[in-house]
């Protein structure tokens, strides 16, 4: 199943993860599901997919 999140201030990958799969170090796994996003790339308002 995946999941929609709007990214908001503040956000990085590492705090995304933490929050979905309750370990940062996981961020890997919504920027794949991203097309590869760099983590400096994210902007408030990008829609991820989270798996």
């Amino acid at each position: 199943m995946t999941t929609v999140y709007t990214v908001q201030a503040g956000d990085t990958l590492f705090k995304i993860a933490e929050s979905f799969y309750g370990d940062g170090n996981l961020w890997g796994k919504s920027s794949a599901a991203n097309g590869n996003i760099a983590p400096e790339t994210l902007q408030v308002g990008q829609v991820l997919q989270i798996p």
